[in-house]
């Protein structure tokens, strides 16, 4: 994007998220199967609901705190002023550790009664294993925050390729073993504290954790503006965890079978695993690239990075969004067995409505980067109203289905209303027509695929099918002139830097695209 070495970073992060984000998937899809095979309907949702409580208390917990660490690192790293950094870490990192502790010692004494509340009491076990993973879960978040702050993403694939495999194949084991549930837990709360060890290493490395600095008080000023940014993000955390976070668990949890949980969340589950992982990315990404911009004062270089960035998130998640919601019949009973069938409606209702919602990040990125945030939870009161409302509406009657209903609808409104303030606020030219080009594609290839799999739906059907729609989708793109001069440039910026035989497979997908260009900025017009 950028000959720059910021605009270096920006596309040397981007491989490095892309490759953990893209690995994480792939691992986390894995286990997802295995453990919903092994578990079945209902114990997959009794381990959801678990997990869902525990996360949920977490991010009660953060307070919007690590939040405020991954935007001061990278603000006062762009200020150059790094002596800052040890402080604001410690600083953070007391409050948490003091509410974790707190937070623990409720869950384990209250378990049996949590546990009636939900299933019956004899599953209190897997809330009290999940509420010791608390304390060094947050602490992980604090570090990894701090980390995304100074945007070194390598440190994470380094994770991923060390304690991910080691952690998947625990897993593999436990089940193997018929450990269930309880197996489960135990793996993921021996593989928080050897987190916690692993990203601790990397900051004292990268200086940000220094013994020097490590009784050195935060600089009041920065204190009131981290406690100030903080107190507007607490009410917004509090609505995101209503809207946004399967806060459906509750409702179903207490009102439907076990197996409706199940069903709910795999549908999620498989629809955020596909059409998140660009979002997600670009989160990583954005987030600090943004708190780094509003340090330096550089609000073109904000707009230049919105306006691509919503470009290639609806780029990738148009066409998953309608693979998805075509397909959805044979993920789930080739990958996940015919007992989670039940699922099929909830994964097509979150798929149709992830491929408008995931677009609405990069906005999310600049109100948070800007400390414009204060939108975000007047409106997301409202939308955790709704929200409740049609979960108290809709799930007792329709279970799962209800349940994918209530966050779709909540989620869109969230989307549309969050990128109208954010294009009027910031003064940002949306890019309509590229979204455009990219939805007629879109309807293109999901008419092509739907005709194929209507012809065939068993195995056959389903390769044929995404194999047509990839074709028919980047052709049509090609033809539409989807790719634009900025796509060019950022190209030829990952190719610099690309290794191997990645610069040639790039250098040749340049000059495939520039055919296509009509004479406007090709290939060779460096």
């Amino acid at each position: 994007m950028d000959s720059n070495p910021n605009g270096a970073r920006l596309i040397r992060n981007s491989v490095f998220v892309l490759f953990n984000t893209g690995f994480m998937f792939v691992t986390a899809w894995i286990i997802s199967v295995w453990v919903a095979r092994q578990l079945g309907p209902s114990n997959y949702g009794i381990f959801n609901l678990v997990l869902w409580l525990t996360d949920s208390c977490t991010w009660f917990i953060a307070m919007g705190l690590t939040h405020a660490v991954t935007k001061f690192i990278a603000e006062f790293k762009g200020r150059d002023d790094l002596d800052a950094l040890t402080p604001i870490v410690v600083f953070v990192l007391k409050i948490e550790i003091v509410l974790s502790l707190v937070t623990t010692a409720l869950l384990l004494f209250f378990s049996t009664q949590i546990s009636h509340y939900f299933f019956t009491p004899k599953q209190s076990i897997f809330f009290v294993i999940a509420s010791i993973g608390i304390l060094p879960g947050m602490i992980t978040a604090i570090f990894s925050s701090a980390i995304d702050g100074l945007q070194k993403f390598e440190y994470f694939t380094y994770a991923n390729l060390i304690l991910t495999p080691l952690s998947f194949f625990s897993k593999v084991i436990v089940l193997w073993k018929g450990q269930g549930i309880v197996g489960l837990l135990v793996v993921m709360l021996i593989f928080s504290f050897i987190n916690v060890a692993f990203y601790a290493v990397v900051l004292i490395k990268e200086r940000v954790l220094t013994f020097r600095n490590l009784r050195r008080k935060l600089d009041p000023d920065i204190r009131k503006r981290i406690l100030k940014y903080n107190s507007s993000v607490i009410a917004i955390l509090a609505c995101d965890k209503i809207v946004w976070d399967k806060s459906e668990n509750f409702f179903l949890g207490r009102l439907c079978h076990s197996e409706q949980i199940g069903f709910y969340n795999l549908g999620y589950n498989i629809a955020q695993k596909l059409v998140s992982i660009l979002p997600f990315m670009f989160w990583r990404i954005l987030f600090p690239a943004m708190s780094q911009y509003f340090g330096s004062g550089d609000r073109h270089k904000m707009k230049r990075l919105f306006f691509l960035a919503t470009r290639y998130l609806a780029f990738a998640a148009f066409p998953m969004g309608a693979a998805g919601f075509i397909l959805s019949y044979q993920i789930i009973h080739y990958l996940y067995g015919h007992d989670f069938i039940g699922a099929q409606r909830v994964l097509q209702i979150i798929f149709l409505s992830s491929i408008f919602t995931s677009t609405s990040n990069p906005a999310s990125a600049i109100l948070y980067g800007y400390e414009k945030q204060s939108f975000i939870y007047k409106y997301g009161v409202v939308l955790a109203g709704l929200n409740i409302a049609l979960d108290l509406l809709l799930i007792k009657a329709h279970g799962a289905v209800g349940a994918a209903v209530a966050y779709s609808v909540t989620t869109l409104f969230a989307s549309v209303g969050g990128l109208i303030y954010t294009c009027r606020t910031m003064k940002i030219e949306y890019p309509f027509l590229s979204l455009f080009k990219i939805l007629f594609s879109t309807i293109i290839m999901g008419t092509v695929m739907e005709i194929i799999i209507l012809h065939n739906h068993e195995i056959p059907g389903f390769v044929m099918s995404l194999a047509a729609g990839v074709v028919v989708y980047l052709t049509c793109s090609l033809v539409l002139g989807t790719f634009e001069k900025e796509d060019f440039v950022l190209l030829r910026s990952a190719e610099r830097v690309a290794p191997g035989k990645a610069k040639k497979v790039l250098g040749a997908a340049i000059s495939f695209l520039g055919q296509f260009k009509q004479g406007r900025d090709g290939p060779d017009d460096r």
